[in-house]
């Protein structure tokens, strides 16, 4: 629990990581905003391309990211907790890290579990590749390269200010076009571009987090962009982005998916307000609830509205 203060409640210890710990730490909400959001625009891509498309194959394709980014999550939790990054002084809230909030006194398990969920992606990898070929494998394999890089030492990308765009391309953009290579047999380039929108819901919330966690960061001995830019220019650059996500949204549906854009106006309407309160509030780690909600609301709007759109358009051209 969280005080009104925004202080974190002493807990009793937890000897091991339950379920609903392992969950927690996963983050499947923000794993379905950043891998499951964009394979489903990748496989509606492909259907663009091809008509109709395997089932089974189609299934393999959306659950491999997804397992893919909840063991990236995971795994980075369990790495932040025992090098003491994460604590439960210096955390906003449960979700943030579920670890230092509950103080497991063994995270081990988590290792497995990571290592489980990769290996379960990677059976169906297998899978994916008896059926399709190595196109698809090799932007899989360089995805899962900078998925698992991601965590760990101080080498890891994520104590490096290209941890947030690497995500954001390896997320949002890497995940459809792999997708699409694997139910199309080959590769559209455009497909990077219409899928902007979904590289940006994983860049923003990168950059929002590492914004709010910098000075935790910092101790750790990480160099993240927002390390490197400072608070102020990261604020700046998050309100650039943010405006470059509506309009290049906009400009991918107006041009190739018009029978959907009512999707978008009216998603736009319903977040006006959140979207206008990314302008507004500060970034620090007293107000990182404050910050991450109306990203959220924002972001989830992206990744509901933007592939239904493709959707009904598709339906309906």
């Amino acid at each position: 629990m969280t005080n009104l203060d925004g202080k974190i409640q002493a807990k009793p210890p937890a000897k091991k990581i339950t379920v609903g710990i392992a969950i927690d730490a996963m983050t499947l909400p923000a794993v379905l905003l950043s891998a499951t959001a964009p394979a489903l625009l990748g496989v509606l891509l492909a259907i663009e391309k091809v008509g109709r498309i395997p089932p089974l194959l189609t299934i393999s394709l959306l659950l491999i990211p997804t397992l893919m980014n909840a063991a990236v999550n995971i795994l980075n939790d369990y790495f932040d907790y025992i090098s003491g990054n994460d604590t439960k002084e210096n955390i906003a809230y449960e979700g943030d890290a579920p670890f230092a909030y509950h103080r497991v006194e063994n995270p081990k398990p988590a290792l497995w579990i990571g290592a489980g969920l990769f290996a379960l992606a990677g059976i169906m990898g297998i899978y994916v590749i008896a059926r399709t070929g190595i196109l698809p494998a090799i932007i899989g394999i360089a995805g899962g390269i900078i998925a698992m890089t991601y965590s760990g030492t101080k080498l890891a990308t994520s104590y490096l200010p290209i941890g947030e765009p690497l995500a954001g391309f390896t997320m949002g953009g890497l995940i459809p076009l792999g997708v699409y290579a694997a139910l199309t047999g080959g590769i559209d380039w455009m497909v990077l571009y219409k899928t902007i929108p979904m590289m940006l819901i994983v860049s923003q919330f990168m950059l929002l987090n590492n914004t709010c966690d910098m000075e935790r960061d910092r101790l750790a001995g990480r160099r993240t962009l927002p390390i490197l830019l400072g608070q102020k220019k990261s604020q700046k650059l998050a309100k650039v982005l943010s405006v470059i996500w509506i309009l290049q949204l906009l400009h991918v549906v107006i041009t190739w998916y018009s029978y959907g854009l009512i999707l978008i106006l009216g998603m736009l309407i319903l977040v006006r307000k959140s979207y206008a309160q990314i302008f507004q509030n500060e970034r620090s780690q007293e107000t990182k609830i404050s910050a991450t909600l109306p990203l959220v609301s924002v972001a989830m709007g992206i990744a509901i509205a933007y592939p239904l759109a493709v959707a009904v358009h598709l339906l309906l051209h």
